[in-house]
């Protein structure tokens, strides 16, 4: 009871034939080529648009040469001393004039609504907060948000410590009675 091998599956090796479908590197090739010449074709193509950019750019420069610079800084600050504090403490070393008030400024805002948010903040810190429209040249309202007044420098100084915990800069305004 000899069983042939070669009918019921052999544990010989058959060598493989070879595949029918063509080798796919004549394409990567010719892709490869095609991407090289667009890479080196496609900077010589925009090259004569930055001629257009060049005009567009230089009539710009030109308008803007012909409009004068406006300055609204010194109306919205008008009546108004900004001090800048030293490397020491402010609080200790600056002398209170008598007719003098201190605010400090802790936003200013185009939005009314965001000046209302800001001032509902510090009251919720439990500072005396007001706002206050300021009309510039170009017709622009401004709103600031100002805490104060002081007339007590180490009150101003305990104010803006804690504007500064609550991470809210702040600008110190003397302004006169």
């Amino acid at each position: 009871m000899a069983q042939n091998s070669s009918k019921n599956g052999s544990n010989r090796y058959t060598r493989a034939q070879p595949s029918s479908e063509k080798s796919s590197r004549p394409a990567f090739m010719s892709g490869l080529v095609i991407g090289a010449l667009i890479m080196y074709f496609f900077p010589l193509i925009n090259e004569s648009s930055p001629s257009d950019a060049a005009v567009a750019v230089n009539e710009i420069v030109e308008k803007a040469d012909l409009k004068e610079l406006k300055f609204d800084f010194y109306t919205l600050l008008k009546e108004t001393e900004i001090l800048v504090p030293d490397d020491q403490d402010s609080a200790n070393t600056a002398d209170p004039e008598k007719d003098a008030v201190y605010v400090l400024q802790a936003g200013s805002f185009k939005n009314i609504r965001d000046a209302e948010n800001l001032k509902v903040e510090l009251l919720l810190m439990n500072l005396s907060a007001e706002s206050e429209s300021v009309k510039s040249k170009n017709g622009d309202i401004w709103h600031r948000v100002l805490v104060g007044p002081f007339t007590d420098t180490s009150k101003m100084a305990s104010a803006r410590a804690k504007l500064a915990e609550n991470n809210i800069d702040s600008l110190k305004l003397k302004r006169k009675q």
